[in-house]
């Protein structure tokens, strides 16, 4: 890094991002780690902190969030209350400590924790090498689809928002777009790596979400109650007769689910049949909880 930057609006923000090697930053958590790592080497950090993206505000008949409200805000905010998804996602993601630090837009736009692709000492497929080291290794807790890259998408927020019918706010210098929550993620190509569709110089500014569902429910499994990334985790939402399911920890990418047939396209690998058992029983009790 060779500079820092603290905008004072969107704009602002916007301008400094269209620098070539200008990198957003949020609460940090998982930038710091992709630059210890070796992951991003950014020229500019430009701290979102003072752009004015920390409101949350109806809107609508729903509400709109701000990318840089933190997790713990979420917690906070009466409004959001009718979203028990949400709720439940943002009290379970990371640490109490850190939920005052991470933010919506940074949940959403994190980096797979796959430990191959997180290793210093390794550059596998997803990094931009030939190799899908955990596919030859242990992948124990990767997902369940067959591709170049097997890696597990982390964020407890985005199915949440996805089942509860969000979209969010992509802007640049020149333009704004207003996408599905699970239109912000791609597979991997040999053309391009990345799990984002953002272009370069674009930024994720808010989230929306519409009138809240008639019940919603979150359920995950990870390793330790605070401090872990789900394992597998599962979001419902349902509106009238219609049920959208939306699970995190079983592909690249968020992935929306057939609730009578979720395993549907998830054949797994040689170590992951105990991913499956778990989906199967997770879409069953999200699903109950709706009733």
């Amino acid at each position: 890094m060779t500079a820092y930057a603290r905008p004072s609006s969107v704009d602002e923000a916007l301008a400094l991002l269209a620098e070539d090697g200008a990198v957003p930053l949020g609460g940090g958590t998982d930038l710091a780690g992709q630059v210890d790592r070796g992951l991003r080497r950014p020229h500019v950090l430009v701290d979102l902190q003072a752009a004015g993206l920390d409101a949350i505000v109806d809107r609508d008949e729903g509400v709109e969030i701000g990318a840089a409200v933190t997790l713990a805000a979420l917690l906070d905010a009466p409004v959001l209350s009718p979203y028990e998804a949400l709720v439940i996602a943002a009290s379970t993601a990371a640490s109490p400590l850190l939920r005052t630090v991470g933010t919506v837009g940074g949940n959403l736009c994190q980096h797979t924790r796959c430990w191959y692709y997180r290793s210093p000492e390794l550059t596998c497929w997803l990094g931009g090498g030939d190799t899908c080291y955990a596919q030859l290794g242990d992948h124990r807790k990767h997902n369940l689809e067959p591709g170049d890259c097997i890696s597990a998408h982390p964020s407890d927020l985005a199915p949440a928002l996805a089942a509860c019918g969000a979209t969010v706010v992509v802007r640049s210098p020149d333009a704004e777009r207003v996408l599905p929550v699970l239109d912000l993620y791609r597979r991997p190509t040999a053309e391009s790596r990345s799990l984002l569709g953002l272009a370069a110089g674009e930024l994720v500014t808010a989230v929306r979400l519409p009138a809240p569902p008639d019940a919603s429910a979150y359920v995950r499994a990870g390793e330790r109650q605070a401090f872990s990334f789900p394992l597998v985790a599962v979001a419902a939402a349902r509106r009238g007769d219609a049920v959208r399911v939306v699970a995190a920890g079983v592909a690249n990418v968020p992935r929306e689910l057939d609730p009578l047939d979720p395993l549907a396209g998830l054949p797994g690998h040689p170590q992951t049949g105990w991913k499956r058992d778990l989906l199967a029983a997770l879409v069953e009790r999200a699903v109950d909880a709706l009733a």
